[in-house]
């Protein structure tokens, strides 16, 4: 077998578990999280955002005071699972207690303590492929309360500063009926100059600024690309136009402010039993980038796509 894991300790997030190739190398965060705190062409940067400084966190009374603990939440950077919709302070559990794993094969079984306080016990499973950059990351959801829970599993990555995100637009024939949905936060500038909108793409670039911006959408080719460190990320993940999704349609959305960059996905929203699960997969992989692209046209974005395969 190709694929190697094992545990070492990184930067200060400690130990963390490594999942390599001959291609690419990733890591998960153990002490903490789990966050997938890495991942990278081998030879290359990291495409992911690694918040070292904790300068990404809540702390607050009201936060301590529902969770029963002194505890702040800290983002970290990588990729994590939550549920959706947003709320606060329920969304902000503190995640800064060790994970249980199981390891099996190429693939890795990451449990967190239950969120009792919710009623929600995340799972993380992630499997790396044999001989190429792709990582599957499975997401579930268990509804571990005595009443029905309605949500989604969020699956949102943090990537690395100063990239450039790539959206498609739905290009579906729907004759009467709407086929893209737009969807703003109220902090959200329309006219921020990191954000370009066309009929066949959004893009949105990372940069110093510090305001917020948040949109959602409906991306129904299941795909995205974010461009950085001379590296694509890309990730695949699945539509399902008969299922509800999350604030008013969503089943993608981004976020972005001068310390991060956020690539969400959202799995369908439904009402779970208690012991039923909710559960997302997204398909990652990395493509070695040496070009870049215009990203205020879609002429531009069309050759880069085109060249990469980015939409296959």
């Amino acid at each position: 077998m190709s694929v190697k894991i094992y545990e070492e300790e990184y930067g200060n997030f400690g130990k963390c578990l490594v999942l390599c190739n001959d291609t690419v190398t990733a890591r998960i965060t153990v002490d903490v999280g789990p966050r997938i705190i890495y991942y990278a062409l081998n030879g290359c940067d990291n495409v992911l955002n690694e918040d070292r400084e904790r300068s990404t966190y809540r702390d607050s009374d009201e936060l301590h005071r529902f969770f029963d603990t002194d505890e702040n939440w800290y983002i970290y950077g990588g990729h994590r699972l939550w549920s959706s919709p947003e709320s606060w302070p329920d969304s902000y559990t503190p995640d800064n207690s060790p994970v249980k794993y199981e390891i099996s094969g190429n693939t890795v079984t990451l449990t967190p303590p239950p969120r009792d306080k919710v009623g929600e016990q995340h799972i993380m499973r992630v499997t790396l492929d044999d001989n190429s950059s792709g990582l599957e990351v499975y997401h579930s959801i268990e509804n571990i309360s005595d009443m029905p829970i309605k949500l989604s599993p969020w699956c949102m990555t943090v990537g690395e500063k100063a990239g450039t995100l790539i959206v498609p637009q739905s290009r579906e024939e729907t004759g009467l009926l709407s086929n893209r949905r737009l969807v703003i936060w109220e902090y959200t500038d329309v006219k921020d100059e990191r954000y370009y909108l066309s009929n066949k793409y959004i893009t949105l670039r990372q940069t110093d600024k510090p305001e917020k911006f948040k949109i959602g959408t409906n991306n129904t080719d299941g795909w995205c690309a974010y461009a950085a460190k001379e590296q694509i990320f890309r990730k695949k993940f699945a539509f399902d136009a008969n299922a509800e999704y999350p604030d008013n349609g969503c089943n993608f959305e981004a976020f972005t402010d001068c310390h991060i960059i956020e690539i969400e996905t959202l799995g369908a929203l439904k009402e779970i039993a208690p012991g039923v699960k909710n559960e997302a997969v997204e398909s990652w992989s990395l493509i070695p980038c040496d070009t870049g692209f215009d990203p205020e046209s879609d002429e531009s974005i069309d050759g880069f796509v085109e060249k990469y395969g980015l939409n296959r």
